[in-house]
Order: structure tokens, then C-alpha cells, then sequence
């Protein structure tokens, strides 16, 4: 009985001690985008405070060989939880689609929730007063 006890107690400290995610753990590091109805590839995610990598993940190369599968971004943190992403022209040669962006103000990407080591996350682009939203998620590797 005493070693049920122990276990039990073990356990509720553990939980206890266990730490949430916040929207500031998604600010650095290195996370991945899965492919999802929207998205047809994953990508990896490089981030350190307003500069961010998208490496895409094509393994069966249905970009084609000429796409550049690597880009570079400015995050513009609005706060912990919303943050604006244009492409970093600096950095790179923008694609149309990618100044298109760019000239729209970028994407606006806001925390929807966290779930375990993922961050549930809608984005949207406002093209002439028209709102187009995707929602996706990121996680931490």
C-alpha cells in the first residue's frame, strides 16, 4: 500500500511540475509545418526573433526542380501571440506570388491554441478589403 502511495504521490508531482507551452515558446527555435489539405508539402521552420527560415520538405519533388525550396522571412511581432510575416527581399529574389504578399501587407498570423507541443495558428492576407484565411498548425521539433 505504501509503494501505491508513493507512485500516486510521484505522479501528481510530476504532473504538477509539468510546464504549458505560451505563445512565447513558438519566438525561437525550430519547428515543422506538416502537409495538410491546404499546404501540399511540409516545411521546417527556423526562427529567431524577427527572422525566420521555411525550408520546404519535398522528398518526391512535387514542387519541381526550379521551385526554391527555401525562403526568408521578417516576422513582425505584434505581441507573444500575433505576429505579421513579410519575405526579407534582402535575402532573396522575391517570386509574383511572394511580392504580391509583400505588397499586401504580408500575413497576418494569430495564436488560435496550443495543444501539447503544437500551436494552432489562422492566417489571413486582406487583398482589397477581401479577407483570405488558411489555418494550420506548427509544432516544435
Amino acid at each position: 500500500m505504501k509503494i501505491v502511495i508513493l507512485i500516486i504521490s510521484l505522479l501528481i508531482s510530476f504532473c504538477s511540475f509539468s510546464q504549458d507551452l505560451t505563445c512565447s515558446d513558438f519566438k525561437n527555435g525550430t519547428f515543422y509545418v506538416d502537409p495538410d489539405e491546404y499546404i501540399p508539402v511540409g516545411y521546417k521552420i527556423i526562427r529567431e526573433g524577427t527572422s525566420q527560415i521555411e525550408i520546404v520538405q519535398d522528398p518526391e519533388n512535387k514542387l519541381g526542380e526550379d521551385f526554391n525550396k527555401t525562403s526568408y522571412e521578417i516576422i513582425e511581432w505584434i505581441d507573444d501571440c500575433t505576429y505579421r510575416l513579410k519575405y526579407d527581399e534582402t535575402k532573396m529574389k522575391l517570386s509574383d506570388y511572394q511580392q504580391f504578399l509583400n505588397d499586401n501587407n504580408g500575413i497576418l498570423t494569430e495564436l488560435i491554441k496550443i495543444d501539447g507541443k503544437c500551436m494552432y495558428i489562422k492566417s489571413t492576407l486582406n487583398v482589397n478589403g477581401e479577407i483570405q484565411r488558411i489555418d494550420s498548425k506548427m509544432c516544435l521539433e
